[in-house]
């Protein structure tokens, strides 16, 4: 199955009907797609992103609403457009991911973020990523933890879907509380990233309740913010500016970008956060990321923030 941002649009198929020619999954080693003969060149991507002046005025609207009280983190996102050597294809075939999605030859998602993930016992567990820092920097995993702005918003998220799962679960506990992951990108470069790990467990018959409760836990708390109503509001209007500038009307929103995807095979669930997005547009390819925004952040560091995370995770 995959989801929108919003849970607004879905598609789900049995898996012995699905077709390979219209939708290629990866869900941490599990997939319908076999590989075949690939071009051992680089992966070249080049950036454009929008430039720093357009991003300030989407920046200057969230933190206001933050300052204002209206919300405590915000992820505010942008699209920007890249040119790639590749197809999207490809780009599947050889990323390195917990989770791949190729649409049609619409977009590719190639995740490092797990959503939720439920075993047969009925234990869920959720894994937010929220701080990411180039592993290259002079004691890389001691700066990002030792950042109060990038804590400050750990926590936040945390404590967000520590409060989500609460609403489907009997016991809710964190497990894990801001370990590393590190990631490879295309450019042979390392990025570190934080995360944490909250669990509970579900009723027996959760498995009778699945879609529901996958659906009352979106949008996924680690891309949106908190509170989780009135954030979106501000998101919508404030990305309203970042996507509408170059792609026009058609291309305002998240769509498929920041929503989920999963696979149940009657007896675990397994899902992740669709981050780490390339997009087909009238207007060429995009790449979708963006970042949390607090009362601490700084607008040429979240901008910064927003291109570093525009690569490829091949090895």
């Amino acid at each position: 199955m995959i989801s929108d941002f919003e849970g607004q649009e879905s598609m789900i198929w049995p898996l012995e009907k699905l077709n390979p020619d219209k939708i290629k999954y990866w869900i941490n080693g599990v997939s319908n797609h076999t590989v075949s003969e690939t071009q051992n060149s680089q992966i070249t991507l080049r950036k454009f992103p929008i430039s720093f002046e357009e991003y300030r005025r989407a920046f200057e609207f969230v933190k206001t609403n933050i300052l204002l009280g209206n919300s405590f983190l915000t992820n505010l996102t942008c699209a920007t457009n890249i040119e790639l050597n590749v197809s999207l294809r490809e780009v599947f075939e050889r990323s390195e991911a917990r989770y791949k999605v190729l649409l049609n030859d619409e977009f590719v998602c190639f995740s490092p973020e797990i959503f939720v993930k439920i075993d047969e016992s009925g234990k869920i567990s959720s894994f937010p990523m929220k701080g990411t820092i180039d592993a290259t920097i002079d004691n890389a995993e001691k700066v990002i933890l030792a950042d109060k702005k990038e804590f400050y918003e750990h926590v936040t998220i945390v404590d967000l879907i520590r409060n989500d799962i609460s609403k489907i679960a009997n016991k809710v506990w964190v497990e894990r509380f801001r370990y590393i992951d590190k990631i490879q990108t295309n450019d042979n470069k390392e990025i570190l990233q934080v995360s944490s790990q909250i669990s509970g467990l579900l009723s027996e018959d959760w498995k009778q309740k699945l879609g529901d409760f996958i659906y009352s836990l979106l949008p996924a708390g680690s891309i949106l913010g908190a509170p989780k109503d009135k954030t979106l509001e501000i998101i919508a209007e404030a990305e309203r500016h970042t996507y509408l500038s170059h792609f026009g009307e058609t291309w305002h929103k998240r769509g498929f970008y920041t929503g989920i995807c999963g696979l149940f095979d009657g007896k675990s669930f397994d899902s992740g956060v669709m981050i780490r997005f390339i997009e087909k547009t009238p207007n060429g390819l995009v790449y979708k990321s963006g970042g949390g925004i607090t009362a601490r952040s700084i607008a040429e560091n979240e901008y910064q923030e927003m291109i570093h995370k525009i690569y490829v995770p091949i090895i």
